[in-house]
């Protein structure tokens, strides 16, 4: 879930070549029905804390709450600390600072399969 439908689609090619299928999409209601189109069945979820319309943190609240246990990763540009304590309780298993490099990601996400 990313806010720039430009980086969706890098972020999804290049997630793609490593051998990762890869579903993206909009913030806010449509990563919603997208995830339960799916039936929460993600191996990992990669969500922009930065969206205008939807909090990371409030997107995943939700799955949570619909028994997604998969990991769950925060891209920012940048985050203050009242904003990380919002996801204190979100069981976030990393977050990434943009830009980062999504061969390190890939390798990271391949390692804890």
């Amino acid at each position: 879930m990313d806010d720039d439908r430009g980086r969706r689609q890098v972020l999804a090619q290049g997630f793609g070549e490593y051998g990762f299928e890869v579903i993206a999409a909009s913030p806010g209601i449509a990563a919603m029905m997208q995830f339960r189109a799916e039936d929460g069945n993600f191996a990992a979820l990669l969500i922009d804390h930065g969206n205008p319309n939807a909090h990371g943190w409030q997107f995943i609240k939700q799955v949570r709450a619909l028994g997604y246990q998969g990991r769950v990763l925060v891209m920012a540009e940048c985050m203050s600390a009242s904003e990380c304590r919002a996801y204190q309780h979100c069981a976030v298993s990393g977050f990434l600072s943009k830009p980062f490099e999504i061969s390190m990601v890939a390798t990271m996400l391949l390692k804890t399969d």
